[in-house]
């Protein structure tokens, strides 16, 4: 038991030891993370929210909502001339709302837009599109604090649903599926103005949400705001 003791103690104390040693050789510098420094720098942010008009269908853009934070982790190199580029990984949630007189419905080989039932009353339809995302945004200094950005969103759209609900005769109708045939890889052209951390933005995609063989063809135009852009 006494040399097992001996043996322990002596395992520890040489540990201690070589950490030590280490300290002496390792010194990790922090001062990259998260700051403006000229240079690369860690970078984080892109929070939007805006409101999206579908091009091709007969969209309720008030009710149509994008959410997302663009970069949750990322890189951004500052020129020391008021140039930035930032670029990294976020995730995206955009729903596409049709006004009320007409609804998604699903024959079974196709989502098609079609009118509700006489008498329905409380309607709602939508598309919703959750995505992965890959911003490189340039951005320029204007003047004092006030900068003008753009730049290319590359969308992993991972998940796409469809809800449709509706009162008919006392009755509440709801149906929702996923499966729905969202293109898996789409691009967004993103641009806007920022004064500090807080700006305006515009973002349009040439690309179809849907596969036009399983669902109506329509393209996205949104405008919102963005905080730490």
């Amino acid at each position: 038991m006494k040399n097992f003791i001996i043996v322990i103690i002596a395992c520890v104390a040489t540990c201690i030891g070589a950490r030590a040693a280490d300290d002496d050789y390792i010194h990790v510098d922090w001062h990259p993370l998260f700051t403006d420094s000229v240079g690369w720098n860690i970078y984080s942010g892109d929070f939007v929210l805006g409101w999206n008009h579908a091009k091709g269908i007969e969209s309720d853009m008030g009710h149509s909502i994008d959410i997302g934070w663009l970069t949750v982790v990322g890189a951004k190199f500052n020129t020391g001339h008021g140039q930035r580029i930032t670029m990294g990984v976020g995730i995206n949630w955009r729903n596409y709302r049709l006004n009320n007189d007409v609804r998604f419905i699903d024959d079974g080989e196709r989502l098609a837009v079609a009118p509700y039932p006489e008498g329905a009353s409380k309607r709602l339809s939508r598309v919703k599109v959750f995505s992965l995302t890959m911003p490189v945004l340039f951005k320029q200094r204007i003047v004092d604090k006030l900068d003008i950005f753009a730049g290319p969103v590359v969308n992993f759209n991972l998940r796409a649903s469809v809800l449709t609900q509706y009162q008919l005769n006392d009755e509440k109708v709801k149906v929702s599926h996923t499966g729905i045939h969202q293109i898996p890889v789409t691009v967004d052209i993103m641009g806007g103005l920022k004064w500090r951390a807080i700006g305006v933005y515009i973002r349009y995609s040439p690309c179809h949400v849907l596969k036009e063989e399983h669902a109506p063809a329509f393209t996205p135009l949104t405008v919102g705001l963005g905080l730490a852009l």
